[in-house]
């Protein structure tokens, strides 16, 4: 069924007179997107432990690890709030491996060969997946938000701290979900990916600010983090909670987006080295 509608609503569009690219590109990845979502509607248990398992995370490091924690090391009082971008870019990395999960699941069961003989465009694929994990990264935020509040979190910004890191969150969340979804499809099996993502995931968490300031880290780390884009959205969204506003969040915020672009390329490229094959 989810793949009769797929096919139709990626079908009617082009069937339009007039109608343009990009109207036709926005309908494939809304009815690739709504597959998503019809799965999450099944799975109402697995939607309500992901949005809860980073609050939890929030309290064990925010009220448990943060006691440990030199208050003059990291420039304020409030660790929790210190360390709510970190739970969020944490929280948003996962949320990138399990987002090309079912999309590796699709080659390896042959679901993608069906998508290939559909008149659709490659990036759509990726990107309805991006759709999808960042109303679900939204939901995380939001519930991450409002346990820092009960927490006695200050937003340095205000409310529309909320907003930045949202919009952080969504940039990111295109950054990695593009990046493991193109290694979804260039490694040979699941084995393969799980091994690299593995390896991966959390050095690229703890080679960044996420839980130290950059400059409390050793120098070789520091320079390390400061190549990493995690350190870049995680200071977009530490800035508004700790500081107030400030021109850096403008710049972390651009770096961020020129990383989730070249991800978003790289992954689209990927995707269609990899089954250029299947088309043929």
């Amino acid at each position: 069924m989810t793949e009769q509608a797929i096919r139709r609503e990626t079908t009617e569009t082009g069937s339009l007179p007039g109608g343009s690219a990009v109207s036709d590109w926005l309908q494939e990845v809304l009815a690739l997107a709504k597959r998503w979502f019809i799965e999450l509607g099944q799975e109402k248990l697995n939607l309500v432990f992901s949005v809860a398992q980073p609050a939890i995370w929030l309290v064990f490091f925010g009220t448990g690890i943060g006691r440990a924690v030199d208050k003059g090391v990291i420039g304020t009082d409030d660790y929790t709030g210190f360390t709510l971008p970190g739970i969020v870019a944490f929280t948003v990395v996962g949320g990138g491996v399990a987002a090309a999960m079912p999309l590796m699941w699709d080659k390896e069961g042959g679901y993608l060969d069906k998508l290939m003989s559909m008149p659709i465009s490659r990036s759509s694929i990726i990107v309805s997946r991006f759709v999808y994990q960042f109303a679900l990264a939204t939901a995380q935020v939001l519930a991450l938000v409002v346990v820092a509040v009960i927490g006695g979190v200050h937003f340095e910004a205000g409310p529309a701290a909320i907003l930045v890191i949202i919009a952080t969150a969504g940039l990111l969340s295109l950054a990695v979900t593009a990046s493991f979804s193109a290694l979804a499809y260039a490694v040979p099996g699941h084995g393969t990916f799980f091994a690299i993502t593995g390896f991966i995931t959390m050095p690229l968490l703890f080679i960044s600010n996420a839980f130290v300031p950059l400059d409390a880290l050793p120098r070789w780390m520091e320079v390390a983090a400061r190549l990493n884009p995690l350190t870049y959205a995680i200071e977009a969204m530490r800035i508004p909670i700790v500081e107030g506003w400030d021109a850096d969040i403008l710049v972390a915020l651009g770096v961020l987006l020129a990383a989730g672009l070249v991800c978003l390329a790289f992954g689209t490229q990927q995707f269609s080295k990899q089954t250029g094959d299947r088309v043929n």
